[in-house]
């Protein structure tokens, strides 16, 4: 059964936070909870170092010490910025950084604030009307589980793994990340028990790591008990695949998105559009999906275009394309970096080091996106490819937006509007410019600079109260 899309998913802008590296509350530095990490063999380092690449296990035994207080404290602004979801990776016991590992599902990681840090958090969030995602890593877990302890003296735990005789079955083979036993039924009541947890505590979704792994039984699996406790309740599975086939689930990390959007604007490829295009007409629930740029999983945007200009469109795409956009922390400030970990720096707090014209773009984006239906909701129809110009539309034709970006050359650009409702002599105007064109025969003509954009909205002028528009539906 494919569930409906929660409808406050349509209205979304998500923030991602890596909890380590985003803020440290109750005027701390990492120095004054250094304990919390050196107890479990970790280092601590000052705030705006860069983190480094080892190649083994001390990159993620290295803390910042940001923590979930820290996150609730800087509420207002990422409300100002204008998103209105978080989504943080995982918060729970475990003895790395990223906490991919997790020892203890029921306990918030003291080196994140505990499980009063995040209750704390969700009140906060609820006061600004604003949603929480939380990170299920529900595929494997660290080896320093006492459940995976339990089951290696061969307690009722042991079905919960697949033990041999002289390893057990785990992530990629990395003996430190044992793999849980999905198909089995006592695992799947601690996962509903783990996931329902949450729930009640005032959550608004899960997002599923290594989807692939849990592949698409229990995908479904987790999205029925999400479901079962509200269908308002979000799921989002991370898969590096066309996004299509997964409606088991409400979306899911759009990476394909962001592969197209970057091999269009490096040039290397031409037929970005029609491939956006076809991925919309494959994917059911594409308005759940996430448009990526990039993530604590990828370089950052800025390291993939130093080029604002085109960082600009890549990020106009993410804002018009259908999907729920979802920015990274520090994104839109500037942040740069390379892949892991050097895409897991610390959050920049001094705001002479900003870039605030792009923040301010952000912002622009956001507020548009909020205040234009056809942007949430509305068909994607390709009306040219190269460069990309697309129509957002709804059954309201007054809603239609017309999206154009060239990362090419200037260019005098014609062409079709292809909707027979669109009358002769209406008229677009350019919510960045205030620009306006004007449709004739169907067609329009949009001039556009190198390395821009431009987002177009019909406007409908009734002079003399004469409305051309009065029947047309």
């Amino acid at each position: 059964m494919d569930y409906p899309t929660p409808s406050w998913v349509y209205e979304a802008v998500i923030y991602q936070i890596f909890p380590d590296r985003f803020a440290i509350g109750r005027g701390k530095l990492v120095y004054d909870k250094e304990k919390l990490y050196t107890k479990r063999g970790g280092t601590i380092s000052e705030w705006g170092t860069t983190p480094i690449r080892t190649g083994d296990s001390r990159q993620s035994k290295t803390f910042y010490g940001g923590d979930l207080w820290g996150i609730a404290e800087k509420i207002d602004y990422i409300h100002e910025l204008g998103a209105n979801c978080l989504y943080l990776t995982p918060i729970f016991t475990s003895p790395s950084n990223h906490k991919y590992d997790a020892i203890d599902y029921f306990s918030v990681d003291p080196q994140l604030g505990g499980n009063r840090a995040l209750i704390s958090l969700i009140k906060a969030l609820k006061s600004h009307s604003m949603r929480l995602i939380l990170d299920g890593v529900f595929n494997h877990m660290s080896n320093l589980s006492p459940l995976f302890k339990k089951a290696q003296r061969g307690s009722e735990f042991r079905e919960f793994f697949n033990f041999y005789e002289t390893h057990h079955r785990a992530w990629w083979g990395v003996q430190s990340l044992p793999e849980v036993n999905l198909e089995e039924v006592s695992v799947r009541k601690f996962i509903s028990l783990v996931l329902t947890h949450y729930l009640k505590l005032g959550i608004d979704g899960w997002r599923l790591d290594c989807g692939q792994d849990l592949g698409q039984v229990n995908n479904a699996f987790v999205a029925s008990v999400v479901k079962n406790f509200s269908i308002e309740k979000y799921v989002i599975s991370e898969l590096w695949t066309y996004p299509s086939g997964w409606n088991m689930v409400d979306g899911t990390m759009n990476y394909q998105f962001r592969e197209l959007v970057i091999s269009c604007l490096k040039g290397e490829t031409t037929r970005a559009g029609s491939l956006l295009e076809k991925m919309y007409r494959d994917t059911p629930k594409i308005f759940g999906c996430w448009n990526m740029l990039d993530s604590h999983d990828t370089e950052r945007l800025a390291t993939t275009f130093p080029d604002r200009d085109l960082r600009k469109l890549a990020i106009v795409l993410q804002f018009t394309y259908p999907g729920v956009p979802v920015i990274f922390y520090g994104t839109e400030v500037g942040l740069d970096g390379g892949s892991d970990p050097e895409c897991r720096a610390t959050m920049i707090w001094d705001e002479s080091k900003w870039d605030s014209e792009l923040r301010n773009f952000y912002k622009q984006l956001i507020r548009i996106r909020k205040d234009e239906i056809a942007l949430k909701v509305g068909e994607f129809v390709l009306i040219n490819e190269h460069p990309i110009a697309f129509m957002r539309r709804t059954q309201n034709i007054q809603d239609t937006i017309i999206v154009v970006v060239n990362p090419g050359n200037e260019v005098n650009l014609v062409v079709p509007v292809p909707d027979h409702r669109i009358l002769d002599r209406s008229k677009f105007v350019d919510l960045f410019t205030d620009e306006v064109f004007k449709v004739t025969s169907g067609t329009i003509k949009i001039p556009i600079q190198a390395k821009s954009f431009r987002i177009m909205k019909l406007k409908n002028e009734t002079p003399g109260m004469y409305n051309q528009y009065k029947l047309v539906v």
